[in-house]
């Protein structure tokens, strides 16, 4: 899933310190590789094909997180909106089929056989996000889709508001304690709070149109409006927003101690409160989307990976990858893929 939870948090528990390349997988045919999902020692890729010869243009290929061998590939009928999620022993996949037109499918996870799939009449661009045993998707029509993992039945839809401007959800829903958290970034834009059981609305608060989020942590929600990061408590009351200079804002990091926001130039750690508590900005470099990983957060430059500390910001530790794509983090290694490679970074 988005963020490694339904929260979207991207914090894990700890990652390789100073990796170096392990192994590398070049997939067959594959022109483009998106955000892959890693579950039980495997990754899972959505991959966009090239040549004349292949079959089918969008794939999804599992890969041994040890040693980057292919298990299986499987078609897809649409492109995906990455990453996938996995629950059990399913693999749901968001698409979109046309402009305004979405799918879900679910795959088995042992060998790819399709499962089941819905079909939308909306445009779909949030990957799916899975908590209980129920996938959830919203799309550009401001409806809210729940369903079942184990059989595709839907178990709710629901049109948050029926008004003339209605709102637009482009981003993935974030769930915690039972209830589900969006945000709207066009037409009654701000930040909604649903009964993840019924669908049923708790609250809506106004905000600028939201571009990255909602995060849920257990200290807070929250949400992007470009460079403006805004903070509420679970029962809707604003506590606080934060303006990050410059342009580019990334998808955001969080853990007990700080909110982490990357700009173009720069990685802002901004503590509970609200306040600035350290900013890091490399010379003649971009800064990419930051991961916790442990006491440390990691940052994808344009040729490099970094790592900080996450308490001052001090740099830990830099490398230099082949690819330049999304990291995903374990405490093993460091996966990124990038063109039609996949890419491990661990300890050698």
């Amino acid at each position: 899933m988005v963020g490694r939870n339904a929260g979207h948090t991207r914090q894990v528990a700890a990652g390789p310190t100073d990796p170096e390349t392990v192994w590398t997988t070049e997939l067959e045919q594959v022109r483009a590789t998106q955000t892959p999902a890693l579950v039980d020692g495997r990754l899972y890729v959505p991959s966009n094909a090239v040549s004349d010869t292949a079959r089918h243009r969008y794939r999804i290929h599992a890969l041994s997180a040890a040693t980057g061998a292919e298990r299986w590939q499987v078609p897809l009928r649409s492109e995906p909106n990455a990453p996938p999620a996995v629950s059990g022993n399913q693999i749901i996949v968001t698409a979109r089929r046309s402009l305004e037109q979405g799918r879900i499918v679910c795959f088995q996870k042992r060998d790819g056989d399709e499962e089941w799939l819905v079909d939308v009449n909306a445009r779909l661009t949030a990957p799916p996000t899975v908590n209980n045993g129920i996938v959830y998707i919203p799309d550009w029509r401001g409806r809210v889709h729940a369903l079942s993992v184990s059989n595709g039945s839907v178990l709710w839809s629901r049109l948050v508001d029926a008004s003339e401007s209605g709102r637009t959800f482009t981003e993935p829903v974030a769930v915690n304690n039972e209830t589900l958290y969006l945000g709207s970034q066009s037409g009654t834009t701000g930040i909604v709070a649903l009964d993840a059981t019924t669908g049923e609305t708790r609250w809506t608060k106004p905000t600028p149109a939201v571009t990255g989020g909602p995060v849920v942590h257990t200290n807070g929600i929250i949400v992007q409006s470009h460079h403006l990061v805004i903070a509420f408590d679970a029962d809707g009351t604003c506590r606080w927003s934060f303006n990050a200079p410059g342009d580019a804002v990334r998808p955001i990091a969080v853990d007990d101690r700080h909110v982490y926001v990357s700009t173009r130039n720069a990685l802002y750690a901004i503590d509970w409160t609200g306040e600035k508590a350290w900013e890091y900005e490399p010379s003649g470099t971009q800064v990419g989307m930051p991961t916790v990983a442990g006491d440390t957060v990691l940052i994808r430059g344009s040729n490099h990976l970094t790592a900080l500390s996450s308490v001052t910001g001090e740099k830990q530790w830099t490398t230099h990858p082949a690819v330049s794509g999304r990291a995903v983090v374990t405490p093993e290694a460091i996966f990124m893929s990038a063109g039609g490679a996949v890419i491990a970074h661990g300890a050698t």
